[in-house]
């Protein structure tokens, strides 16, 4: 039976069924499921004009998370949102521009589309098929990240771009690991492009995190993209926060380029006098967080080895609460090492967007500071210099103190007496 006929089939049946179900039905509990396709998964020589997809239910209009039933589905290659029409228990898909000659296609349904009873689906279904005689065992693998923020860019949009034709554009989205899967494309050249599409409407916005590669692709090949805000303004000073005395962690607006060397940025620290503040060491963040985190270690560690010694001393031989405590934060910790290691990383450090200033001499409660940083670099190698004036709090004087605890005491009720009760 050829599409058109079995369109209008689906449409006869649908209007049938409404005859035979009252309104409301039975109430379902369980997911939706496609129970056929047109064309077929993997079809050649298709001469359809549309993609129809058939469910084991009548399904909603409207889907989980989403303002229509478009913005569910992807069509590669890309020529536009599609069109795509509700009849009751099934969908009709319609490219942009048509169904064209000798293409390989892939429709993909997003998760989301729902039931009448809010049953949703919650995996990506694919179907594939060629208006020519042949799919290529193609594919273009990888995986997407948000560089500066160190993991995966779940949900990215990752397209194909053919060279020289440049209008024929393949799209894929990526799964919630960041992992994508361009298949069943011609061999040839291609330009690389995936990004975080912030706002849903897959067009590459201003300030949205993308990257770009070309690769020639002849059976198999992957590649590993590294999103980031491409911007021609270098970075500048986004926020100051006094860690202690002598130590100050710095806070860039945007990624600081992989080759400039954090201790070669020359910082600038002045009091309101336009005296200068000794500035000792200037580290990224990860790398004062990481010797931190060792001398803890270290010192917990000596800790357990003390507390087995005072134990094995005393001939103690119960369970000292402390070292059990301390024995299950040791397990925690491996068992989230294990997990973080197991997430994607990129293949390439981040960016730094912190940095910890060191100085020598401590600062002043209550009085105010600049600081400032030249010739920074951004991920396109932008050059900025910027500067940020901060003050510290005040130390609270004894007589405040006093007159603080005084207010508690007065606010305590006195023993045996219950509290005074609230105000509306």
């Amino acid at each position: 039976m050829h599409a058109p006929a079995l369109i209008g089939f689906f449409g006869l049946a649908a209007a049938c069924a409404s005859e035979q179900f009252p309104p409301g039905g039975p109430i379902l509990h369980t997911t939706p499921k496609i129970v056929a396709t047109i064309p077929d998964t993997n079809a050649v020589n298709v001469k359809a004009k549309h993609v129809v997809i058939k469910f084991d239910r009548v399904m909603s209009e409207s889907p989980s998370g989403a303002s229509s039933l478009a913005l569910m589905f992807l069509v590669s290659p890309w020529t536009g949102q599609p069109d795509v029409d509700w009849r009751r228990d099934h969908f009709v898909v319609t490219p942009r521009k048509g169904i064209r000659p000798n293409t390989v296609y892939t429709v993909t349904m997003l998760p989301g589309v729902t039931d009448l009873h809010s049953n949703s689906i919650k995996t990506t279904a694919t179907l594939t098929f060629s208006t020519g005689p042949t799919i290529p065992a193609t594919a273009i693998r990888g995986i997407i990240f948000d560089w500066v923020g160190n993991k995966a860019a779940p949900k990215a949009l990752v397209e194909a771009i053919a060279r020289p034709d440049t209008n024929t554009v393949y799209l894929t989205i990526a799964d919630s690991s960041g992992r994508f899967a361009l298949q069943h494309l011609p061999p040839g050249t291609y330009k690389i492009r995936g990004w975080l599409d912030a706002n849903s409407n897959r067009k590459l916005d201003q300030r949205e995190l993308f990257d770009t590669t070309t690769l020639t692709l002849t059976d198999t090949v992957r590649t590993e993209l590294l999103a980031f805000i491409h911007d021609t303004v270098g970075p500048r000073i986004g926020d100051v926060k006094v860690a202690d005395s002598v130590t100050l962690r710095v806070t860039f607006d945007k990624g600081i380029d992989t080759a400039q060397q954090i201790p070669s940025i020359r910082f600038a620290l002045k009091a309101k006098d336009s005296s200068a503040v000794p500035i000792t060491r200037v580290v990224a963040g990860t790398v004062f967080d990481s010797l931190v985190a060792a001398r803890r270690k270290a010192h917990d560690d000596s800790l357990g080895r003390l507390d087995s010694l005072r134990r094995a001393d005393s001939g103690v031989t119960g369970r000292d609460t402390l070292a059990l405590r301390r024995r299950a934060l040791q397990r925690q910790n491996r068992r989230d090492s294990i997990a973080l290691a197991a997430r994607p990383k990129p293949s390439r450090p981040p960016p730094v967007t912190e940095v910890v200033v060191q100085l020598g001499a401590a600062l002043t409660p209550g009085s105010t500071y600049r600081l400032s940083a030249d010739s920074v670099r951004n991920l396109q190698r932008r050059v900025r210099s910027s500067a940020l004036a901060f003050t510290l709090p005040k130390v609270p004087s004894k007589d405040s103190l006093a007159r603080a605890d005084s207010l508690k005491a007065r606010r305590k009720p006195a023993a045996g007496h219950p509290p005074p009760p609230r105000r509306p």
